[in-house]
């Protein structure tokens, strides 16, 4: 047994280097390890900051028009040049999308009430058809039940669009 103790001690200063050696070796693999990590991080430090970025100026173009970004454009159906031409010397500068944002701020029009905490509204521009120079057929709900309606539309001078509904349903 002293033998073996003896063997063990001579060769702990060699066990020791080698310890040592591996230390420094996993040492360095560490700090390769911790570079590689620390230039992710800027890379995706920079992507949130573009995403967020890109949220603001979406934000921002909500707050200002009331139209979501990818938000699919309202629909008309006949409505034709002189139309179009009637409503922008009324004061739309954009008609077809004009009425169906400032619609999508008049869910008071709808005559159901919501369920399950809802709110009823128009939420969806592309379910907002505009029919000739005076009437819109739009799609209303609360996330969870909707239904359709019928509404009269009346510019005034300026852009002021007065409404009248025709007809409703739930479906």
């Amino acid at each position: 047994m002293k033998f073996a103790y003896r063997e063990i001690y001579k060769l702990s200063p060699a066990l020791m280097a080698a310890a040592l050696i591996v230390l420094v070796v996993f040492n360095l693999m560490s700090k390769g390890r911790i570079d590689h990590l620390t230039a992710d991080n800027a890379i995706i430090a920079e992507k949130l900051e573009q995403a967020y970025s890109k949220l603001d100026k979406e934000t921002q173009q909500v707050q200002r028009n009331g139209t979501v970004p990818g938000d699919p454009p309202a629909n008309s159906i006949e409505l034709f040049s002189w139309d179009i031409r009637r409503m922008q010397k009324k004061g739309l500068k954009v008609p077809v999308n004009d009425i169906a944002s400032d619609l999508k701020q008049h869910g008071e029009l709808i005559p159901y009430q919501p369920s399950m905490g809802g709110k009823m509204n128009f939420y969806d521009a592309g379910k907002i058809w505009i029919l000739a120079g005076k009437w819109v057929f739009a799609y209303f709900e609360d996330g969870h039940n909707g239904g359709y309606m019928l509404l009269e539309y009346q510019i005034e001078p300026g852009g002021k669009i007065i409404w009248k509904v025709l007809a409703s349903y739930l479906a």
